[in-house]
């Protein structure tokens, strides 16, 4: 079976975190830890990671943290899980022209179409996702 990490889902809550704070400033990694219940030494693991990728910028010092490099828009989805997955490469290199690397091409084109939408976009579904659970209760 075909799995997602707790690395890139902790990744992608921290990251999309950052994107909800776009342009307010920096966040600290012990605020974004707790917020997302992330252990803090596995979300600064995961940060160096993705400052390394200029997906985030840190800001040493007192006053320090984390932000986003580019605006929420900028930033798909797809980049930081290659960051921290590797290359989601299901079908392989090659010229093979059977059925299953076929299908395997096929599913991997529908993971890459699914996970290229922006952090922007990611942050509208997650907003909308909230105003159904607030009206809900």
């Amino acid at each position: 079976m075909l799995t997602i990490s707790s690395k890139s889902r902790y990744g992608l809550q921290a990251v999309l975190s950052l994107a909800e704070h776009h342009g307010q400033g920096l966040l600290q990694i012990k605020d974004i830890s707790r917020r997302n219940n992330i252990p803090p030494q596995y979300l600064g693991q995961i940060f160096n990671q993705l400052v390394k990728a200029d997906i985030i910028r840190s800001v040493r010092g007192k006053s320090g943290g984390y932000r986003l490099a580019r605006p929420p828009a900028d930033i798909r989805v797809i980049e930081i899980l290659e960051v921290l997955e590797g290359d989601l490469d299901l079908a392989g290199d090659g010229e093979n022209t059977d059925a299953i690397h076929e299908l395997l091409h096929q599913a991997q084109q529908a993971l890459r179409s699914t996970f290229s939408l922006s952090l922007a976009d990611l942050l509208a579904r997650q907003e909308k996702k909230k105003q159904v659970l607030t009206f809900d209760i």
